[in-house]
């Protein structure tokens, strides 16, 4: 079994937005925090006489309503990293797109390098003959062109011989020396071309080491706002992932909202409180398909996938579903709607309205446990003593 623990590693602050535009006094920026709290400045000063001048110039308005709908956005983008997880989700992997791989491989071959030299011809030996003769039969005095042409005639045919044979005896040579190398690289490349082929065939059969190494990846790169521990074990024959998710103190949810006043101006208060019920329920259930989407790519044999969640110490549980891979690979973690997506898959939960929210209530663990094998023996789902929250 692999556990890990998350840490949060989404900023959930949001920083001041200004904007700066030029009137008859200067520059004057306006700055909108994330309280709703505005300021001018006037060519950087917070206390400028120009400050009402400022104001009054008609860049200010459309200022303001930039910074203001800009803050705005910046109030979604936060409570999207809670509620929105899943669209981080990579796209699941495809069975059919690494038998692809797989044949598209075939391992390299080496190429024999060409034979530099060329086979000697009868006009190079006479030409080095005719140089050796001019040096043997010098002719200061006399006429040696007779003896020159003598010498060249009696030592060509042995001379072309002796070159033919060292010619090919290098030539042999060389060729022994390329299918030594050639052999040596054809077997590298073999041997790339097997690993290759092998760690696809892992990935897609889910051999559990292979297997186990990308759970740990894939935790390592969860991006969370809130810290929880995520406990995974994996049965590589019936390719079952059974993922335990186990929320660690607060979930430090965002408790304020915003919305834009008909002066152009923001409005930051508190959230209701059922849409804070809703807010929490919506981050849980994104967080599972965002968990739940990424493990899936762990390998392709993870047929099932089995969540669980429990809050600190497991004495209280709160869902625990089932995904089949055929039937969540369709699903497009960009345009899903989890929570109504959620009502399609085995589960177990105590999800109920309460006024106009969705809330999950907690279950003890013995009861949690129950009504989980209550929910398996009513489905037909093949239970395992394996699973993690019997551990």
């Amino acid at each position: 079994m692999i556990q890990q623990t998350i840490f949060p590693r989404v900023n959930s602050h949001i920083a001041a937005i200004s904007k700066s535009y030029r009137f008859n006094g200067g520059t004057a920026t306006v700055q909108v925090d994330s309280l709703g709290n505005y300021e001018v400045m006037v060519n950087g000063s917070r206390f400028s006489s120009q400050e009402n001048s400022a104001k009054r110039d008609t860049n200010y308005k459309p200022t303001v309503s930039d910074i203001s709908l800009k803050m705005v956005a910046a109030f979604e983008k936060r409570d999207a990293a809670f509620t929105a997880m899943h669209k981080k989700a990579a796209r699941m992997q495809k069975l059919s797109e690494h038998q692809k791989k797989i044949d598209a491989l075939s391992p390299k071959q080496y190429e024999r390098e060409d034979f530099p030299l060329s086979r000697p011809m009868r006009e190079d030996v006479r030409r080095e003959l005719e140089a050796e003769a001019e040096i043997r039969f010098a002719d200061l005095y006399d006429d040696k062109r007779k003896e020159r042409i003598t010498f060249v005639n009696e030592h060509e045919k042995d001379a072309m011989t002796a070159r033919l044979r060292a010619y090919e005896e290098i030539q042999s040579f060389f060729s022994e020396l390329q299918d030594e190398k050639e052999a040596r690289a054809n077997a590298t490349f073999q041997k790339e071309y097997e690993l290759q082929k092998k760690e696809i065939e892992d990935y897609i059969n889910g051999e559990t080491n292979v297997t186990e190494r990308n759970i740990r990846m894939i935790l390592g790169e969860l991006s969370l706002p809130y810290r929880v521990e995520i406990s995974c074990d994996y049965d590589e024959k019936s390719g079952l992932l059974n993922t335990d998710i186990e929320f660690h103190g607060d979930m430090n949810l965002p408790a304020n909202k915003t919305n834009i006043l008909s002066t152009g101006k923001i409005s930051v208060k508190d959230k209701l409180v059922k849409e804070m019920t809703q807010f929490k329920t919506e981050t849980i259930v994104s967080m599972i398909y965002y968990v739940a989407a990424s493990l899936f790519n762990a390998a392709i044999n993870i047929r099932t996938q089995r969540v669980t969640v429990w809050f600190e110490g497991k004495r209280d549980g709160l869902i625990w579903i089932q995904f089949e891979r055929d039937k969540f690979s369709k699903l497009s973690m960009r345009t899903v709607n989890p929570m109504l997506n959620y009502y399609d898959w085995p589960r177990v939960d105590a999800l109920r309205m309460v006024r106009g929210a969705s809330q999950f209530d907690t279950m003890d663990a013995n009861s949690f446990i129950n009504a989980i094998a209550l929910a398996k023996a009513e489905t037909g789902i093949e239970d395992m003593s394996s699973e993690v929250y019997f551990k």
